[in-house]
């Protein structure tokens, strides 16, 4: 007959270690990022300011981009068995990430998983940086240096 005391012995490791791993999860959730009024350098016109968007996006890999009006893009971030859509919101001198959607990023109406930043995060330097701030591309970005403007989905080479 099975003993308590090795019950519990065998069932205690398991119940802590599922304890530890869904509090480090936990975490990875961070407040949203948003990116608001960045700024471009420079003259552009609405579409120059659209293809450099729509550049910085290649750079990074795994985004799709689709134009919603002029001065509106919406974005698609596919890797694994996550997504992530947001809006650019943008004129000839300021840009806009806004958070539109995710899927199993763990968005709770405020937080959400750190990729999500991540992600946004390097996507506004991106377009800084495309733009003539200087700013450097943290982490040398998800694309390669064959990126291209991108009007279609992108595979993720993740």
């Amino acid at each position: 007959m099975i003993d308590r005391r090795s019950t519990l012995r065998s069932v205690v490791p398991v119940v802590v270690a599922i304890g530890a791993g869904v509090g480090l999860g936990a975490c990875r959730a961070q407040p949203i990022y948003e990116s608001a009024n960045g700024q471009f350098q420079g003259r552009g016109s609405l579409a120059e300011r659209e293809a450099l968007i729509r550049r910085a996006a290649a750079s990074q890999g795994g985004w799709s981009v689709q134009a919603m009006r002029p001065g509106l893009l919406r974005a698609t971030n596919t890797w694994r068995s996550h997504q992530m859509t947001v809006d650019i919101a943008f004129d000839v001198r300021t840009f806009t990430i806004r958070y539109v959607n995710s899927v199993n990023l763990d968005y709770n109406g405020a937080q959400i998983h750190s990729a999500y930043n991540d992600r946004v995060q390097a996507l506004e330097r991106a377009i800084l940086q495309g733009s003539g701030a200087g700013l450097p591309l943290a982490g040398g970005g998800r694309g390669g240096s064959d990126a291209v403007p991108v009007s279609g989905p992108v595979v993720s080479p993740e």
